[in-house]
């Protein structure tokens, strides 16, 4: 029994001492939820303890709470001025983009801010005295020209020789011929700039040539070459149609300021992989499609370019370096195609 009351009133003294320490080290202050759950906080002075006013205290909750969930051991949340600052009230975070940078305004309370100021000011962050943080970081490159578009113009002939022929008989109406293409691009970064950005876009489309001849004229195949004679009657529309899918390569230099907004100048390459003929023979009447190669060469290739204008539809140029027919069996042209982008 004399040892049993020994050893409490050992443990007695270790207990006033323990507790005498922490009580001239600061403040405590203790909230009782129930009989069984106790929130102590401990502060070197009565402001530590009101500092906490500034936090979200919903917010240091929750996060340990899924600490708990995540853990069967001790949970222990460490608050430091780094990681403390997405538990403050009154933080705002306010982003936006102008000439080609993209600024993040950070505006927090003055308690909390001044010691991160003076430790992450740099060229980059301007840290001003009404207790705001802006940093300026450059814009991810994005090609102007990024994803599905659809082309519309028309053709033309950019060279015209006609070898023989007669270059009245397969004239083309301008607005009538068209040009059609249906057109997806990915763009990656060459280099950024606070002005300019410059990207290397990839491009896969399909294309259709229409070519509407001006007169009664149609296409004829033998097995040499190609002929253009007229039809007996008065015809609403007769035309030769080629259909292509194309590869791109086009180097882009988006241009953050100004009116222009783009520009780009490349090559493409493509294959045939149909072409008919089309005679109608009244606005509403029925139409005859007859399908052939027509000596057309497989293969098209040439030069490309694009311009792009703020507040308009951008505009594009196509120029074939190979000609529409294949050698000596029909007119030497190459078509220019050229419209607006969609």
């Amino acid at each position: 029994m004399k040892k049993l009351m020994l050893t409490l009133f050992f443990a007695i003294s270790a207990f006033v001492v323990h507790a005498e320490k922490y009580t001239q080290q600061g403040d405590s202050l203790i909230v009782q939820f129930g009989n069984n759950t106790r929130l102590i906080i401990q502060a070197k002075d009565k402001d530590g303890i009101l500092s906490l006013r500034q936090y979200d205290l919903n917010k240091i909750v929750r996060d340990m709470g899924a600490a708990l969930d995540s853990s069967d051991k001790e949970t222990y949340i460490y608050i430091n001025e780094q990681n403390g600052r997405k538990y403050l009230k009154d933080t705002v975070l306010v982003i936006s983009r102008k000439d080609g940078e993209v600024k993040i305004t950070i505006n927090e309370p003055s308690t909390s801010v001044s010691k991160e100021k003076e430790e992450n000011s740099s060229k980059n962050d301007n840290n001003n005295d009404d207790n705001t943080i802006t940093r300026k970081v450059t814009r991810r490159y994005r090609s102007p020209r990024n994803g599905f578009d659809v082309l519309v113009g028309l053709n033309t002939y950019g060279q015209n020789n006609p070898l023989g022929y007669q270059s009245a008989d397969y004239d083309l109406q301008p607005w009538g011929s068209r040009f059609v293409s249906l057109s997806w691009v990915r763009g990656a970064a060459i280099s950024r700039g606070k002005d300019a950005s410059l990207g290397l876009d990839l491009g896969i489309d399909v294309s259709w040539y229409n070519f509407m001849f001006d007169g009664n004229n149609t296409v004829r195949k033998d097995m040499q070459t190609v002929a253009f004679p007229a039809l007996s009657n008065d015809v609403y529309k007769t035309k030769l149609t080629a259909a292509y899918i194309n590869l791109s390569l086009m180097p882009t230099l988006a241009i953050h300021r100004g009116i222009i907004s783009y520009l780009s100048f490349g090559v493409y390459g493509g294959y045939r992989i149909s072409s008919y003929t089309k005679v109608q023979e009244a606005r509403k009447g029925r139409s005859e499609r007859s399908h052939s190669n027509y000596h057309l060469n497989d293969f098209r290739y040439g030069l490309g370019a694009e311009l792009g204008i703020r507040h308009f539809p951008d505009l594009f140029m196509q120029y074939d370096l190979g000609e529409l027919y294949q050698t000596n069996k029909g007119p030497a042209v190459r078509v220019l195609s050229f419209g607006i982008r969609l």
